[in-house]
């Protein structure tokens, strides 16, 4: 069973390089892709996407922006379970994020370029996961960032977050676990205990078990 991987915004595939490798050693076979995050042909890349996938089995794992995108990508093509059976997602925020909107505040927006179409501002969000594949959202809990400012100026008090999407951010209606770890944002894609969960997870849906 492949795995697939997807950076977020303003990011290369080199940011998730070193959990590609990590994954590599577990005996996985990694696809680390690398998209424009801010001018994103939907179209190429969705159909990069089919053919890695094919008859599957494939995990897809995103990171922030990346599980957005997957989620489009599931959506516009209808993906069966069979083929995607599962989807991680680190620091994703699911129900949009205010950071992004944020943005407009110093107008500065602009800079999100394409990614606004994968659901990224809070008021695209959809309220649910509605796929047929499981989805597995996981979280960071260290502030370490521009959101707890962010939130002191504009908002009333800190929320917790991974200190650029909080955590109330990376949930959503009809997901089937939610996990918070000790990470920033960033760090989640470096941590050994994200790639520790990803393999579980991986190894539940290779031996068919019950996740």
């Amino acid at each position: 069973m492949r795995i697939i991987l997807l950076h977020g915004l303003f990011m290369h595939r080199l940011i998730m390089t070193p959990m590609a490798k990590r994954l590599q050693k577990l005996g996985w076979e990694v696809e680390n892709l690398s998209y424009p995050s801010t001018s994103t042909d939907k179209r190429r890349l969705f159909n990069t996407f089919d053919k890695i996938i094919s008859d599957g089995p494939v995990l897809m794992v995103g990171h922030s922006l990346g599980g957005l995108v997957i989620k489009n990508y599931l959506t516009a093509r209808k993906v069966s379970a069979d083929k995607v059976p599962l989807v991680i997602t680190i620091g994703t925020p699911h129900q949009g994020a205010e950071i992004a909107k944020d943005m407009d505040k110093f107008n500065i927006q602009k800079l999100l370029g394409s990614s606004v179409q994968f659901g990224l501002l809070p008021d695209d969000f959809e309220s649910s996961w509605h796929l047929p594949q499981k989805l597995i959202s996981i979280a960071g809990n260290v502030k370490l960032g521009a959101r707890p400012l962010l939130d002191r100026v504009w908002r009333d008090g800190v929320e917790e977050s991974d200190g650029t999407v909080s955590i109330e951010e990376t949930k959503v209606q009809g997901m089937h676990e939610h996990i918070v770890v000790r990470q920033t944002h960033t760090s989640m894609v470096y941590s050994k205990s994200v790639v520790e969960l990803i393999d579980k997870y991986a190894q539940m849906v290779k031996s068919k078990a019950a996740i």
